[in-house]
Order: C-alpha cells, then structure tokens, then sequence
C-alpha cells in the first residue's frame, strides 16, 4: 500500500514592506537630532529601496535638509541609525561616507568656474581613480566622462568655462560630477529651484534617466514638478514623517493639504500686511 503524498503548504507572499526591506539600500530608523532644545528631526523612520527614485517634500523647516545632512554625514544624530546598504553611518566622516557610495548637491550649486564643463567632470572623475591613472589624464576624454557629458546633454559645451552656463546647467553639471564618482545614491537637494520652465522638464527627464542607474532620493517644494515626475513620496512636517504613498495619494490627503494651502496663506496675509 503505497504512502498518500505529502501535504504541501504555499510558500507565503512577502508582503511590499517585507520585499521593500529586502531589497532596502537606505534604512533609517527613529532618526533624532535636536539643536538645544529644538528637535530638527523628531524620530524618524525611512526605508529606501535600490533602483528608486523618492521624493521628499514638506513645507521650510519641516528637517528635509537636516535629514540630507545626516545621511551624509555633516550632521550627528542625537539617536537613531542610518545604514547604508547594511552599514551604520554613523560617526564616519563625509569623506567615508562618499567613498561608500554617497553623493549629494546642494540648493547652491558648486561648481569650478573657471575650468571647463569637461575639466570638471575629469577632475570629479579623478577620485575613484588609481593614481597611475591620473598621470594620463591628458590623452583624452574618459568613457565615463564622456558618458557623463551625453547624459547631462552638455556634449557640446564641454569646452566652455563653468563660469559661462546657465543656472539650469551647472546644476546639470553637478549632477555629472556626481555620476562620475559613481556612487549608488544621489541625494539632490532642490535641483529645480530658480529655473526656467524648460530647465525643470530637461531636469525632470534627467532625474528619471538616472535612476534607471542608481537610487534617487530628491528634496523638493514644487509640487507641479512632484507631480509629473514623481512615483513614491514621503512627506516630512515638522521633524517627522507625515506620510508615504504615490503622487495621488500625497495629492489627495487632507494633511498634506492643509499644510501646503495652509502656509500659502499664511505667506500671502503677511505680504500684503
């Protein structure tokens, strides 16, 4: 008499904060840090998963930037972890921390102005690379360079100063530099700001572009730029998370709303005050 088979069970589904966590290249939890009494960030959870592109939003002092400061190590936390593919960055230096693969821009762009659009990405480039490397840094234009300067759509200025570019492209042209020291996350902190509405959409289809290569995390107020070009938001108010979900969602919620509508007429009372 032969054995009945035996029962087998479903392997069970992970559920998408489960998967999220697997596959997470950025961790943060109950993230604090307090400037004497003020607490900038307020326990603070965040997961970010490889491949993403999310955008942070809140209103002027919801801790966006303070956040962004932490991760990359010009900011100490008062408690809380920040771990960056499995590693705690805290207490590493910012130099650590971009070797780790980290790379950041700021809401002013830094760029050299009186070397060129290639010198710039070339001397970015320079620091993964070997040093014998560097000694033949003269016969000709690198293939990440080069790659670099048709992503950022600056082929044909490679030859112009820095000094000469339009807002919009410096911010390009950062965001190059970045690439070019190759690092899995790019934390950019308002990269639309002050631009013309040509820049921003050239701007919006460049961060959609490399994040097919990289994980993406971008700080931003705009919420017309929010809506055509972001997926996953989480939303920061007052030092703590708000809320997470799609554009729509974020869009749709009542609390986000009374924030945003909220300080806009707040700003417009005490204009005409």
């Amino acid at each position: 008499m032969s054995e009945a088979p035996a029962e087998t069970t479903p392997a069970a589904t992970a559920s998408p904060e489960t998967a999220l966590l697997e596959t997470a290249l950025l961790e943060i939890r109950g993230l604090q840090v307090a400037f004497g009494g003020f607490r900038a960030i307020d326990g603070v959870d965040l997961t970010v998963g490889r491949g993403e592109l999310r955008f942070l939003i809140g209103p002027n002092g919801a801790g966006k930037t303070t956040l962004i400061d932490v991760i990359t190590g010009l900011t100490k936390p008062t408690a809380g972890t920040v771990r960056f593919e499995g590693l705690d960055l805290a207490g590493r230096r910012e130099h650590e921390i971009v070797r780790l693969g980290v790379g950041r821009t700021f809401q002013t762009s830094v760029v050299f102005e009186e070397l060129t659009v290639l010198e710039n990405l070339d001397l970015a480039a320079s620091f993964r690379r070997p040093l014998w490397s560097l000694l033949r840094r003269g016969r000709g234009v690198s293939e990440e360079v080069a790659a670099a300067l048709e992503t950022i759509g600056l082929t044909s200025l490679a030859r112009s100063r820095a000094g000469v570019l339009s807002h919009g492209q410096r911010q390009w042209l950062e965001i190059g530099m970045l690439i070019v020291q190759r690092p899995r996350l790019l934390l950019l902190d308002e990269p639309v700001a002050g631009m013309a509405s040509d820049e921003r959409e050239r701007t919006g289809e460049l961060l959609t572009e490399i994040a097919r290569d990289h994980t993406v995390i971008v700080v931003e107020h705009d919420m017309d730029f929010l809506r055509r070009y972001a997926s996953q938001v989480t939303v920061l108010h007052e030092g703590k998370v708000l809320m997470e979900g799609s554009v729509d969602e974020v869009r749709a919620d009542p609390h986000v709303q009374e924030i945003y509508l909220g300080r806009a007429r707040e700003d417009a009372e005490d204009a005409v005050r």
